[in-house]
């Protein structure tokens, strides 16, 4: 992960940034695997109030599967400023659409939310098919924004950081408008004790947005960094071994928010422990279970 400057990253420093994004990397595809088995093993879990959480938990997976690897083993074909090429643009379009569809999905689901909060009978009656256009339509919208983003990082590299800092912005001012309102509606309507659904509703609410936090404070630095013009990081008389450094730690924060996603889910969602448990333990069964059929067919002697 160098690049061809007078002042490079040591040996060292390049082999330990290395290992931390293959292990960043290695969790974010294990944990998101095993949330969207989880969710796929138990059917009460597939319903509307989990559809985009399900979509978010696949745009995480594929920022370990596709967007790291791409970042960690091929810089140098992807490295920008140094001419436009379609191979380049397709590499770095596939590098940078799950990042920001993950990011994507974090506003749906805040909209989908204040939704739910400020029309509960409405919402109830809304059907599949309008969330499977939502994400269909997220998809391609993050898809047509990374080409125009990876079109930027090639031939306009200036501008590139600004336009990234810009989207992080904005998807994090609406995830704050949006849980906001939500507060302020949730604070002025009690909850009817019969209402169950409601407190459901509302109990998911806190929970996504305690996600919308976590997010906050691990995208914000990034864009923070991202909106220093180059000229005043110049004045910090910074080296590029710091520098890179800095960008690193950051990016590696900004992609950790696609692993902590299910850790929150595990937490907060009880019928996410549930399905974790019952996996688990079943799992832990299975071999006994196996020695148990071996015994009493008589093929294993004690």
């Amino acid at each position: 992960m160098t690049t061809e400057t007078d002042d490079e990253l040591s040996p060292q420093e390049d082999t330990t940034w290395f290992g931390v994004f293959n292990a960043e990397c290695i969790v974010i595809v294990i944990i998101n695997a095993f949330t969207i088995f989880a969710f796929a093993r138990k059917c009460h879990l597939r319903k509307r109030a989990t559809y985009l959480i399900i979509n978010l938990t696949m745009a995480d997976l594929l920022v370990g599967a596709v967007t790291l690897p791409l970042f960690i083993y091929y810089p140098k074909e992807i490295e920008p400023g140094h001419g436009f090429s379609w191979r380049k643009l397709i590499c770095l379009t596939f590098r940078n659409v799950y990042p920001l569809t993950s990011q994507a999905n974090l506003c749906l689901i805040s909209l989908e939310r204040l939704h739910a909060t400020l029309y509960p009978f409405r919402h109830c009656l809304t059907q599949k098919w309008v969330y499977f256009r939502i994400i269909i339509g997220s998809w391609s919208i993050a898809l047509l924004l990374s080409c125009v983003m990876a079109f930027l990082d090639l031939c306009v590299p200036e501008v590139f950081p600004y336009a990234w800092a810009s989207y992080i912005v904005l998807t994090l001012l609406i995830l704050t408008i949006s849980y906001t309102i939500i507060n302020y509606s949730v604070k002025g309507n009690p909850v009817p004790h019969n209402s169950g659904s409601v407190v459901s509703d509302r109990k998911l609410s806190v929970t996504l947005f305690i996600v919308t936090v976590v997010s906050t404070l691990t995208t914000l630095p990034k864009a923070i960094w991202l909106s220093i013009p180059e000229d005043i990081r110049r004045l910090s008389q910074l080296s590029y071994a710091a520098t890179e450094s800095v960008h690193f730690t950051l990016l590696g924060l900004y992609l950790a928010n696609s692993m902590v996603n299910p850790v929150i889910y595990a937490i907060r969602m009880q019928e996410f422990r549930k399905a974790v448990k019952q996996f688990t333990c079943k799992r832990a069964r299975e071999p006994r279970n196996v020695v148990h059929a071996q015994q009493e067919n008589g093929e294993v002697k004690l």
